[in-house]
């Protein structure tokens, strides 16, 4: 009788030829996680990351991925950080449809590993918990790498009204470091900004330039934000030329940049 790492073997090399469908190939491995959970998922994931001549470990994963079964949460979880971009991708997306407690605390944990991408596909897969676009907010606020705030923020930022909602509750916090997050991924999308969302732009730059420990990096940024508004910015020019005089170099030049940008808008 064959073993289960020669059956997984020689189905995957169907799959890859064509001659047994991805369907076909979850059915098995569902049946064989019946007899043996413990050992197909140990063999599964051996094959996953030293794939048969010929076979793609994106394939492996995928059927697995079809095969929705609860054996396999771990090698979601270890494909999670993987350097290969597609399975960490994939690995996210599958963790997302599993909306378990234990699939949203390892994607959480992911949002502070090394790699991009890896960030990058935890966060946006996040967003398929209600609470993700909160959770976003959190480590954007709470962590203290600029890499790792960015990441977050960047998916907020193209998560339409809830994730703007998120980088303006940011944007008017007391955290400086996260305040510049939030704005380097709001100069992107600041022309979609609502007026009362604009408003709270312009809020969140007065309420910086009050700060006696303000640092110039976090009001540069918002300045930028400022800039990029455009026409938007109309009536706000004022706010703009009361950093005209700051005692920064780089915010006075960036306060002049940004005024000159609005002005030509406007025109």
């Amino acid at each position: 009788m064959p073993t289960i790492k020669e059956n997984l073997t020689a189905m995957f090399a169907k799959v890859t030829a064509g001659t047994v469908t991805r369907e076909e190939g979850a059915m098995l491995l569902n049946h064989l996680a019946r007899e043996n959970p413990a050992e197909t998922a140990k063999e599964l994931a051996a094959l996953i990351e030293n794939p048969p001549a010929g076979v793609f470990a994106k394939t492996i994963l995928h059927t697995a991925a079809l095969s929705r079964n609860k054996a396999f949460f771990d090698i979601f979880v270890a494909n999670l950080g993987s350097a290969d971009e597609e399975l960490s991708g994939l690995s996210a997306e599958e963790l997302a449809k599993l909306r378990t407690a234990e699939s949203r605390q390892a994607l959480v944990e992911h949002l502070n590993d090394g790699a991009y991408h890896v960030r990058r596909a935890s966060a946006a897969a996040l967003l398929n918990f209600d609470d993700g676009p909160d959770i976003l907010k959190k480590q954007i606020l709470t962590n203290p790498e600029p890499l790792f705030r960015s990441s977050s923020a960047e998916v907020l930022i193209d998560a339409g009204k809830r994730g703007m909602d998120r980088l303006l509750d940011v944007l008017n916090s007391d955290n400086l470091d996260a305040v510049a997050s939030a704005a380097e991924a709001l100069v992107r999308k600041a022309g979609d900004l609502a007026e009362k969302d604009v408003a709270k732009v312009f809020e969140a730059l007065m309420n910086a330039g009050d700060r006696p420990e303000s640092q110039p990096y976090g009001i540069i940024e918002l300045l930028k934000v400022a800039a990029s508004l455009g026409k938007k910015a109309k009536g706000y020019e004022g706010y703009v030329m009361a950093f005209s005089d700051h005692p920064s170099e780089g915010v006075r030049k960036e306060a002049s940049k940004a005024l000159s940008e609005i002005k030509a808008a406007l025109k």
